[in-house]
């Protein structure tokens, strides 16, 4: 069964009936609607209800003219084009540099040529056609662009609501009820970080504290270090990696054959802490390792800092994993850095991890921080490196601990390039330092 075709409208404007009849004559006889006005006003009023897609038009004519009609509707912004061949007596070249200057498609003398006027009308319709498939195609994208923009405004308010629970992960306050003081600094590279950090008071006297940086950026890194966080909350539950199981296996016996932290070979450089009810630093790194090992589907893995410090001694314990070296500044300005590296988690399935102890004394000042503080370059693509860390923290010992990480943080974006205007970073930039008070 054959499909109705559209019929064409053509607006025929001329101020002579009789050409409007011989004109509209012809058109009927090749299956065009013809519609006809008297003049360019009668016109441009019947096009405000009428939506027409192409116009014969004579030039000359009262109110409104053909030229000043063509005008009209190419300045009106109409969301169709409408095909426009002006009728005229005219012959000269400038005529038709007018016309065209007008806006007009074509060009057709008087009197018409009924062949000429049918070749001229079925080029305006191919144009007509082009026209309204290239509508089409824009209406389309237009489509999709909206689409797009509202799948970005909806993923942009996901990683704003992600970057909300990230954030809220990490420490809100330095006070813990411990005599020890605490202060930080967190420079994201994107939205979403793969850096987490935090501490925390395992009992009345020591604190954990952890430092992690998730390979990669993110949605994945940050997925990943929000479950770390999670799973090292130093909450009493069945599944925690902080605390030891509440059975009768881990009683005040159970505990003393463990000893102090010593899972795993140990580097001490000063006396080591006893264990209550929650496990070594080495323990919960071992763990970590062999619960979240990279394969073929999934290269994700971590580097990190865990520690314990007893608060009352400044005797702590830490675990390295591939993670840059925790900086020591005495309070006599000389600088330690701790540890001898590690493998990142997941990326040995036995590695084997190593205790370092240290013993902080009130003045002295223990740094943690990512990678991305030692390795920002600046315009000149220079690092920041460790010794320029070392020497920014050994200047800011005269200031609090809170304004010492401001420097350092102002010393890092003084740094760093800018693009646009803004500050460019291109890893998470995490700094944790620890200080005992002074009573301690």
């Amino acid at each position: 069964m054959l499909q109705a075709v559209d019929t064409m409208q053509i607006l025929i404007v001329d101020d002579d009936v009789a050409i409007r009849r011989i004109l509209a004559a012809m058109l009927q006889k090749w299956d065009f609607d013809v519609i006809q006005a008297n003049d360019g006003e009668e016109a441009w009023q019947l096009l405000q209800h009428q939506p027409v897609s192409f116009i014969l038009s004579d030039w000359m004519m009262p109110q409104l003219n053909g030229i000043e009609l063509c005008r009209r509707l190419r300045a009106a912004g109409l969301p169709y084009y409408i095909y426009f061949i002006l009728l005229t007596g005219k012959d000269q070249s400038d005529d038709l540099i007018m016309a065209l200057e007008a806006g007009a498609d074509d060009f057709l003398t008087k009197p018409v040529n009924a062949k000429e006027l049918r070749v001229r009308i079925k080029a305006g319709e191919r144009v007509l056609h082009l026209e309204k498939a290239l509508l089409a195609k824009n209406q389309a994208l237009q489509q999709a662009n909206r689409e797009l923009a509202a799948s970005q405004q909806r993923i942009q308010r996901d990683l704003q609501a992600a970057a909300s629970i990230q954030q809220h992960l990490l420490p809100g306050s330095p006070q813990t009820g411990l005599p020890v003081g605490l202060a930080w600094a967190f420079l994201p590279a994107e939205e979403l970080a793969g850096d987490i950090f935090n501490f925390y008071p395992l009992d009345e006297r020591h604190l954990g504290f952890y430092l992690i940086d998730v390979s990669g950026h993110g949605v994945p890194a940050a997925m990943l270090s929000v479950h770390l966080a999670r799973i090292l909350s130093p909450e009493s539950r069945p599944d925690s990696l902080v605390r030891l199981p509440k059975n009768p296996l881990h009683t005040k016996q159970h505990t003393a054959s463990m000893g102090f932290f010593n899972l795993g070979r140990q580097k001490r450089t000063g006396p080591a802490i006893r264990m209550e009810s929650f496990r070594s630093p080495v323990e919960v790194v071992t763990r970590l390792n062999g619960n979240f090992q990279a394969d073929d589907r999934n290269m994700m893995y971590f580097t990190m800092i865990y520690g314990i410090i007893d608060t009352r001694s400044g005797q702590g314990s830490l675990c390295q994993a591939g993670h840059p070296y925790p900086l020591l500044c005495r309070s006599d300005g000389s600088i330690e850095s701790l540890g001898e590296g590690g493998f990142p988690v997941g990326l040995v399935a036995e590695a084997d991890y190593e205790a370092v102890d240290f013993q902080l004394r009130p003045g002295d000042r223990l740094l943690l921080y990512s990678d991305g503080v030692t390795e920002c370059v600046s315009p000149e693509n220079l690092p920041f490196g460790t010794d320029r860390l070392g020497q920014s923290l050994c200047d800011a010992r005269q200031s609090s601990l809170q304004d010492a990480m401001e420097q350092i943080k102002n010393a890092l974006v003084a740094w760093s390039p800018r693009s646009s205007g803004k500050i460019s970073f291109s890893d998470d930039v995490s700094l944790l330092a620890i200080e005992l008070s002074a009573e301690s």
